[in-house]
């Protein structure tokens, strides 16, 4: 699928148009889901974790940067990704089902539309642009999140809070989060496209195939997570 997916376009228009057609659909769709995931979980993230490190002898300042090295190692890339893959997945495998159902696939693919360069590859150039820039958003918010904590409550003085994020950070860590967040953007558009594409069957199968592409999607990226995670830390 993805060998005959690297094809020239029959109309660069027509797949110009494909493209911010699914850069809507994947990103600015989702956005809105993200936005409000993200800030509770910085919320919640620094709570928890001046919850933990009640010690005297820790700075309070540790506990931002727990928070920030969490986010941008674990929970942001990862996390976010696993929701995405219920959120854009989903939609992805039940769009291309619903056209395999109904044979509008079968019609491109009689009027000689190379389907898969039309259809499989601006999801995938749209998914690998637009998921990292949700995780950017995600980061930035999960931050103020957890700053929003210290300035309303008495766990960590906002100052101790904005010293930790910056304090003893590694850029290394941000390359680790890109390669995670790339890998996994072109396995939510594949492997939901790959289900929708070669999906049989009625409306109730693919309602199972659908969510079985949230459960398959959520499997590969914690392996490649694991893998990653191994091979650059």
């Amino acid at each position: 699928m993805l060998k005959n997916m690297f094809t020239v376009p029959d109309n660069f228009r027509m797949f110009r148009k494909q493209f911010f057609d699914q850069c809507k659909f994947i990103g600015l769709e989702a956005l809105p889901v993200i936005c409000i995931i993200s800030i509770f979980l910085g919320m919640v993230m620094t709570l928890q974790v001046a919850y933990m490190l009640t010690n005297p002898i820790v700075p309070r300042s540790v506990i931002a940067t727990v928070v920030r090295d969490s986010m941008l190692l674990e929970i942001a890339p990862t996390g976010i990704c696993c929701i995405l893959a219920g959120v854009v997945g989903f939609k992805i495998t039940s769009e291309v089902g619903y056209m395999r159902l109904y044979e509008q696939l079968d019609a491109m693919e009689i009027m000689g539309v190379q389907t898969l360069n039309y259809m499989l590859f601006p999801r995938i150039l749209a998914a690998m642009l637009t998921i990292p820039c949700l995780i950017i958003f995600s980061l930035t918010l999960s931050m103020f999140g957890g700053y929003l904590v210290a300035l309303f409550s008495d766990n960590i003085p906002t100052a101790y809070y904005l010293t930790g994020l910056t304090s003893e950070f590694n850029p290394y860590e941000v390359a680790v989060a890109g390669v995670k967040t790339i890998t996994y953007s072109f396995v939510i558009s594949s492997v939901a496209f790959y289900l929708g594409f070669y999906f049989r069957g009625g409306t109730v199968e693919l309602s199972r195939t659908s969510t079985r592409s949230v459960t398959l999607n959520c499997v590969i990226i914690l392996t490649l997570d694991y893998l990653i995670t191994s091979l650059m830390l």
